[in-house]
């Protein structure tokens, strides 16, 4: 998360505010493109934190994928 934030001020976008419950995480392609790879470790490091994956959007620019985390895992309710 903190190397998203500090990704996001550096293009000079306005700074997230921190997320309460739920975190959306921004994954850019590499220089090969989006290979499933990326979004498949992004998912496996929300789940070994116990986070639920409640959406996945593109990104507005079309610059990659937006995945929504709820922080409150499997037991959210």
């Amino acid at each position: 998360m903190t190397d998203e934030r500090e990704a996001a001020v550096s293009r000079s976008e306005p700074e997230p505010p921190e997320p309460e419950r739920y975190y959306a995480e921004r994954i850019s392609p590499t220089a090969e493109g989006l290979s499933l790879a990326v979004p498949q470790e992004a998912m496996n490091e929300g789940a070994r934190m116990s986070w639920r994956l409640v959406g996945v959007v593109n990104e507005p620019t079309g610059q990659g994928i937006i995945l929504v985390w709820d922080q409150h895992g499997f037991i959210s309710g």
